[in-house]
C-alpha cells in the first residue's frame, strides 16, 4: 500500500489528539486501520482501544480492514499474533448498551428500537397516550409532531416536566412508562446515550473506572456525532486530557443535522480539545478530476460572468485533487475524466429525462470497466440512480419496468412504488377490512384514500401484471381474491368471545404468518422468483417483525394499526439511514442520497434537479413539534431567522456535494426546463470543460464486452447461527439473512435467552462475590428479571418457574463451580474463509489452576432444553460441535486463549440436565472451511 504525504502523518503521529480532514474518497478507513494497527504493533493495549464508527456495516469494513493490516504486521515480524482481542469496534450506541448491561444486569432485558418501532408503538398507543388531545392537524400529523418533540427534548436535554402544556407533559410520561415497563423494557437510541451519560456524569468513581480502561479513542464520520454523543466522548476521555482522541470526517459531509447532529463539533474540535493536530487528507481516490473539480467548486463557491455563487458559509480550509498510484512512475498522478464522462441536461418533461436515463443505462451496459487490473464489462449493478426524494424517480421506475430492467429501491419510503408490495399491502387491508392509503406522490403531507372496489382493482392489476411479465407467473388475481375474502371472513369472526367459541379460534394473531400465507397463495417459488422481488419482500417481512416486536398481542382489531402504520407512517415517513447490503444483484439501485452516503458506484444517475426539489422546497420549513416557542432553542423557522435560513442551504449543498462524489467515472445530472418550472440552481452553476449539456452528442465509446457483477470485496458479517441455515440449506440462508425473511413471534420467543441472561448474571455473581448465591438469590433475581415480551398469565409463570429449576439445579450440579468459572458471555469476532463472524462465548471456565494467566481453558455452550428434543440426536451433536469448534477457533485466534476442552451443557427444567463433551480437532480450521 502506497500512502500519500498526509496519509503517512495522519498514520505516525503520535503527539496528542488528532483531527483526519478526510475528504471524499481520501482511504481514511484504510488510514484508519493501519493507525489502529501500528498503535497495538507498538504496545498498546487491544482492549484500550474504542472504534465508533456510524453504521455496522462501517464497523464490519473497518474490523476486516484492522485484522488485515495487523496480519501483515506480524508477517513482517512486528506483531505476535493478528487477532483483535477485546478491542471494540462499533457504533457508539453498541457500545453504550454494553456498558449498560456491565453495569446494571436490568438492561440485559431491554431492546432497542428504531424509530420505525418507535412509530409503531405510538400508533397503536395513540388514545392511551392522550395524543387525541394535542393540537395536531390530523392524528398522523399529530404522531409526527409528537416523535419531533421526544427527538428535541433528547437533543437540547429538556426535562419534560418544565413544559408548560400539562397534556403534552402527560402523554411524555404515559409514553416513557409503557416503553420502560415489564414486558416491553425498549430503549430507542436516543436514550442509550442519554441513560449512560447521566450514570457517568452522576458518579465520578464510576467514569474514573471506566476512563480508566482506555487509552485511545477514535470516531469516524466525526461530522455526524450529535451534541449528546459528543458529551459522551468527552466524557471518556476528559475532554482529550485522560484519552487520546482521533476523530475523522468531513464537514463537507455533514448532512444529518435534521438527526441532530452538529457540524460545529468537527468545526470547534480543535477549540475544545487540548494539543490538536489538524491533518487534512485532500487526495481523491474514487473519482476523476472533473467530477472533484465539480464538487469542489460547488462548496467552496465560484463566479459565474458577474454572479457571486456561494459556497458553504462554514467549512474547514481544504481543496480536494483526484489522484491514483502509478506503478510505472512510483508517484501519484491526476485521474483524468474523459469527454463523454459526464453529463449536465435539460428535458421538457418526466417521461423524456426517464427515457434518456434508461437509454443510457442500457448504452453503459457491458462498457468495459477496469477494476484493480482486471478487465470487465458493467453491469447495472455498477450504477446507481441518486435522489433528493424516492418520490421524484416514479417516471424513472416506470420506464425502467417497460424496459424489463432490474431495479432496487432502497429505504422503507420507495419500498411501497413495487408492485409486489402493494400486493401484499393492499391483502392486508381488506382482510383488516381497513382503507388502502398512500400518500400522494404529487402533493407533500397529502394521502390517496381507496375504497374496497378500487382497492381489488389494484390488487388484481398488480397481480395481472407480475403473471403476464413472468414475475410471478403462479399468481392467479381472481384466486387470491377468494382466499383473502375467506381469510377475511376468519379474522372478523375471531373479533367476538361468541364467535371465537363458536368456530374454536383464537383470539391472537400473527402478521408474519398471514404474510407467508399470502406468498403461498401467489404461488411462491422462491427459488425461481427474481432477487430483486425477493429482497423487497424481505423488506416487507422486516416491517412486519418490526410491528409484532413491539406489540406482544396482536388480536384482529389491532390489525387496523398495523396497516395504519405501512400506509401512513412508513411509506411516507420511514427513511432507513442504515447502509442495507443487497447482495450483489444484478440491479440498478435507486435510493436517496442520504443513504448513498459511503457508497460509490462507477456510474451515478442525479435525476430531478429542478428547482423546488433540490435544493428542496421543504428546507425553510419549521420543525412541527408540538412545544412552546419558548420551549424549543432548536432550529427556529428559517422564514424568522437569516442564520437558519443559511444553515438549510447549506445543508443542502452539502448534500448535492455528497451525490456528486459517489461516482467513480460517469456522471449524468438531468432536470426539467419548462414554463415555471426550471432547473435547479445547483445543476444550473456547473461550468466545467468537460460536461456535455447537449442529449443529442454522440461520442465514441469502446467495443462492449460481456457484462459481469462486480465482486463485492467486503468481508460478510455472519454469526453461527447464520452459518447453520447455511450449511443446512444455502437458499434459506440466503432468504433470512440477505433477504430479510424474518420469523414470526411466538409465546414462548425469548425463553432461551433468559436463561442465558441469568445464567451470565449468576457467573458475573460468583466472580464478584459467590457467597451471595443460593436459592433464595436464584428467586429473587428471577422474580426481579425475568421477561417474556409474548407470553401472559399461567404460561408465563410456568416459564419463570421452570427458570428457577433451572439454575438451581445447575448450581448444585457442580460444587467446584465457583473456582472454575473465569468469564461469562465473552463476545468474538475474527476471520475465516470469506466471512467476519462474530458470536458470543456462554462460558470460559478454567482449567489449569496454576496457569497464572487464565490462557487454558474449557469452552462451554448452554442449550435449553432435552439433548433431541428439537433435533435428531446425531443432528444436535453435529451442530454442536461446529459450534464448539467454530468457538476454539476464535477463543484461539481472536482472544489469544489455549482452549482445551469444550462442553454441550443442556440444561432442562423437569429431568437432569446433561453434559455432552466435544474433541478439539487439531484442524479445527479446515474442518470448518470453506465458508464462502
Amino acid at each position: 500500500m502506497k500512502y500519500t504525504k498526509h496519509q503517512l502523518e495522519a498514520l505516525n503521529y503520535r503527539g496528542g489528539n488528532l483531527l483526519i480532514i478526510a475528504c471524499a474518497g481520501s482511504g481514511k478507513t484504510q488510514v484508519l486501520s493501519r493507525r489502529i494497527a501500528l498503535l497495538v504493533s507498538e504496545g498498546t493495549p487491544r482492549d484500550s482501544i474504542v472504534a465508533f464508527t456510524f453504521t455496522d456495516m462501517a464497523a464490519g469494513e473497518l474490523k476486516s480492514r484492522i485484522r488485515k493490516e495487523m496480519a501483515n504486521l506480524q508477517e513482517d515480524g512486528l506483531l505476535e499474533d493478528a487477532s483483535l482481542g477485546d478491542m471494540y469496534v462499533g457504533t457508539i450506541h453498541s457500545f453504550s448498551l454494553q456498558l449498560l448491561k456491565e453495569l446494571d444486569a436490568s438492561y440485559r432485558n431491554y431492546e432497542i428500537i428504531d424509530e420505525k418501532r418507535q412509530a409503531a408503538i405510538i400508533v397503536s398507543q395513540y388514545e392511551n397516550f392522550g395524543l387525541e388531545q394535542l393540537n395536531g392537524k390530523s392524528k398522523i400529523d399529530t404522531i409526527k409532531r409528537f416523535i419531533e418533540t421526544l427527538e428535541i427534548l433528547y437533543r437540547e436535554n429538556i426535562n419534560a416536566d418544565t413544559l408548560s402544556n400539562p397534556v403534552l407533559v402527560e402523554a411524555i410520561k404515559r409514553y416513557n412508562n409503557f416503553l420502560k415497563s415489564s414486558p416491553n423494557c425498549f430503549l430507542t437510541f436516543n436514550e442509550i446515550i442519554a441513560e449512560l451519560t447521566l450514570r457517568l456524569q452522576m458518579d465520578n468513581t464510576l467514569l474514573n473506572q471506566v476512563r480508566e480502561k482506555f487509552t485511545n479513542i477514535f470516531v469516524d464520520e466525526y461530522q455526524d456525532v450529535d451534541d449528546r454523543q459528543e458529551l459522551l466522548i468527552s466524557l471518556l476521555s476528559d475532554t482529550g486530557r485522560a484519552v487520546n482522541i482521533c476523530a475523522v470526517g468531513d464537514d463537507d459531509q455533514a448532512i444529518y443535522r435534521f438527526r441532530g447532529a452538529t457540524v460545529e463539533n468537527i468545526l470547534n474540535f480543535s477549540t475544545k480539545y487540548p494539543n490538536v493536530k489538524s491533518i487534512a487528507m485532500t487526495s481523491n481516490f474514487r473519482s476523476t478530476h472533473a467530477v472533484v473539480e465539480i464538487a469542489n467548486t460547488a462548496v467552496s463557491g465560484c463566479k459565474i460572468g458577474r454572479k457571486n455563487v456561494p459556497g458553504l458559509a462554514r467549512r474547514l480550509p481544504k481543496t480536494m485533487e483526484a489522484k491514483h498510484y502509478s506503478v510505472e512512475t512510483d508517484s501519484f498522478e491526476e485521474t483524468m475524466s474523459e469527454h463523454g464522462d459526464i453529463w449536465n441536461c435539460t428535458f421538457s418533461s418526466e417521461d423524456d429525462e426517464a427515457e434518456y436515463v434508461v437509454d443510457r443505462i442500457q448504452e453503459l451496459v457491458g462498457l468495459p470497466w477496469n477494476e484493480n487490473g482486471v478487465e470487465r464489462g458493467l453491469s447495472y449493478a455498477d450504477m446507481a440512480v441518486l435522489c433528493r426524494s424516492i418520490n421524484y424517480a416514479r417516471p424513472l421506475m416506470d420506464e425502467l419496468d417497460k424496459r424489463d430492467i432490474k431495479y432496487i429501491v432502497k429505504g422503507a419510503k420507495g419500498l411501497f412504488e413495487n408492485r409486489e408490495i402493494k400486493i401484499i399491502h393492499t391483502a392486508f387491508c381488506l382482510i383488516s377490512n381497513s382503507q388502502y392509503v398512500i400518500p400522494d406522490p404529487d402533493r407533500y403531507n397529502h394521502y390517496l384514500f381507496y375504497d374496497e372496489a378500487q382497492t381489488r382493482d389494484v390488487l388484481r392489476t398488480c397481480i395481472d401484471f407480475m403473471r403476464d411479465t413472468g414475475r410471478m407467473p403462479g399468481a392467479d388475481s381472481n384466486t387470491f381474491l377468494a382466499w383473502i375474502a375467506q381469510k377475511s371472513l376468519l379474522v372478523s369472526r375471531m373479533r367476538t368471545r361468541e364467535d371465537r367459541e363458536r368456530y374454536n379460534l383464537p383470539r391472537r394473531l400473527y402478521p408474519q404468518d398471514i404474510f407467508y400465507e399470502m406468498l403461498e397463495q401467489l404461488g411462491a417459488n422462491l427459488a425461481q422468483w427474481d432477487e430483486a422481488i425477493l429482497y423487497n419482500l424481505g423488506r416487507f417481512s422486516e416491517l412486519i417483525l418490526a410491528f409484532e416486536s413491539v406489540h406482544q398481542w396482536v388480536t384482529p382489531s389491532e390489525l387496523y394499526y398495523f396497516t395504519y402504520y405501512l400506509g401512513y407512517w412508513v411509506a411516507r415517513e420511514a427513511n432507513d439511514i442504515k447502509h442495507q447490503d443487497i447482495g450483489g444483484q444484478n440491479a440498478i439501485q435507486i435510493t436517496t442520497v442520504h443513504q448513498a452516503k459511503g457508497l460509490e458506484w462507477p456510474v451515478v444517475f442525479i435525476p430531478a434537479m429542478t428547482s423546488r426539489r433540490f435544493p428542496s422546497q421543504m428546507r425553510n420549513a419549521g420543525d412541527e413539534h408540538l412545544l412552546a416557542s419558548s420551549e424549543c432553542l432548536g432550529r427556529p423557522r428559517a422564514t424568522d431567522d437569516a442564520t437558519e435560513v443559511r444553515e438549510r442551504f447549506d445543508e443542502e449543498l452539502r448534500l448535492w456535494y455528497v451525490a456528486l462524489t459517489r461516482s467513480k467515472k460517469f456522471l449524468y445530472i438531468s432536470g426539467i426546463e419548462r414554463p415555471k418550472t426550471h432547473q435547479s440552481e445547483f445543476a444550473a452553476n456547473i461550468r466545467h470543460n468537460y460536461v456535455s449539456t447537449d442529449p443529442n452528442i454522440i461520442f465514441d465509446r469502446p467495443n462492449r464486452i460481456d457484462s459481469v457483477v462486480p465482486i463485492d470485496a467486503t468481508l460478510l458479517p455472519t454469526s453461527f447461527s447464520d452459518l447453520s441455515y447455511y450449511w443446512n440449506c444455502p437458499h434459506d440462508y440466503q432468504l433470512r439473512r440477505l433477504m430479510g425473511f424474518s420469523p414470526g413471534v411466538s409465546e414462548g420467543y425469548g425463553y432461551g435467552q433468559q436463561i442465558h441472561n441469568f445464567l451470565a448474571l449468576l457467573h458475573d455473581t460468583i466472580v464478584k462475590n459467590p457467597t451471595l448465591v443460593n436459592d433464595n438469590w436464584v428467586d429473587t433475581q428471577i422474580d426481579r428479571h425475568f421477561n417474556l415480551r409474548y407470553t401472559r398469565g399461567d404460561p408465563l409463570d410456568a416459564m419463570k418457574a421452570a427458570a428457577k429449576r433451572i439454575i438451581k439445579r445447575y448450581i448444585y450440579d457442580d460444587p467446584n463451580l465457583s473456582s472454575k468459572v473465569l468469564k461469562a458471555e465473552k463476545p468474538f469476532e475474527f476471520i475465516i474463509g470469506d466471512a467476519l463472524i462474530s458470536g458470543t462465548i456462554d462460558l470460559l471456565n478454567r482449567v489449569d489452576h496454576e496457569d497464572a494467566n487464565d490462557r487454558v481453558i474449557e469452552l462451554v455452550d448452554f442449550k435449553t432444553g432435552k439433548l433431541g428434543e428439537d433435533l435428531d440426536v446425531n443432528a444436535r451433536i453435529e451442530s454442536v460441535t461446529k459450534q464448539l469448534l467454530l468457538y476454539a477457533i476464535a477463543s484461539e485466534d481472536a482472544l489469544g486463549y489455549d482452549p482445551q476442552l469444550a462442553t454441550a451443557h443442556f440444561l432442562c427444567a423437569t429431568s437432569d440436565h446433561r453434559r455432552i463433551n466435544i474433541d478439539l480437532i487439531d484442524d479445527a480450521k479446515e474442518h470448518m472451511c470453506p465458508i464462502k
